[in-house]
């Protein structure tokens, strides 16, 4: 095997380095994928909120407009609000 030129103390020191560094990173990029997590569950949560409120406004549309078509039809009229 070929023989390291720098000391071994130097080299002992940098991987020390080059493994914290490691870790530091690792570590962020752990609390970044939480974080993008936590968020994509939120928004999800948040969409599907929407989506049933949206869903019930075009049911309720639906049958406001089926309603109003037949009382046109039998010739009645519904009061302005």
């Amino acid at each position: 095997m070929k023989e390291l030129k720098s000391s071994s103390s130097r080299l002992v020191r940098l991987f020390k380095q080059s493994r914290e560094n490691w870790k530091e990173t690792a570590l962020e990029r752990q609390q970044k994928l939480r974080a993008l997590e936590i968020k994509i569950r939120d928004l999800s949560l948040s969409r599907e909120n929407w989506k049933k409120r949206a869903m019930k406004a075009e049911k309720e549309l639906r049958i406001i407009s089926t309603n109003s078509a037949d009382a046109q039809k039998k010739g009645k009229k519904f009061p302005k609000k």
